[in-house]
């Protein structure tokens, strides 16, 4: 059996290569700053930092509580999450650099929407950098809209 011990969250004194969330929210800000024609708020609440971004009724939030998982989630409830518990800082940085892409080509208007397949959920086709990004609504709110009358 392995003298290793099981460490909440993966930020054991052998993990300082990984991300906290107060570096998350700082490398937040520094990708934020480019973005005058937006609404941008960042904080750290609940152990993550976020970033909002807004136009208009239009919003998208970039969440993560450093490295394990990234999240964007949109006003109409689509969302891409991805768990990643062994992402380096240098991972780190690029896949949130790349959900904050995610976020503002959503708020900026280059979103469209499809037809989901099976229990009555849509998704969500985001262009970034000539690729396109699927983000899908969550079971509940598929299961919830199939219920309605």
């Amino acid at each position: 059996m392995s003298e290793r011990r099981f460490e909440w969250g993966g930020l054991g004194a052998d993990r300082c290569g990984y991300v906290t969330a107060a570096e998350a929210l700082a490398m937040l800000e520094v990708l934020c700053v480019a973005q005058a024609d937006l609404a941008v708020e960042t904080a750290l609440r609940d152990g993550a930092a976020w970033a909002r971004f807004a136009r208009g009724p239009r919003w998208a939030l970039v969440s993560t509580p450093g490295s394990r998982w990234f999240s964007v989630e949109t006003d109409t409830g689509h969302r891409l999450q991805l768990v990643d518990a062994n992402s380096s800082k240098d991972q780190s940085a690029q896949l949130l650099a790349m959900y904050v892409d995610i976020a503002e080509a959503y708020v900026r208007g280059d979103a469209r929407p499809a037809r989901g397949r099976g229990l009555g959920g849509s998704t969500l086709t985001v262009g970034v950098d000539g690729r396109q990004v699927v983000l899908t609504q969550p079971l509940t709110r598929r299961l919830r809209a199939l219920l309605r009358p």
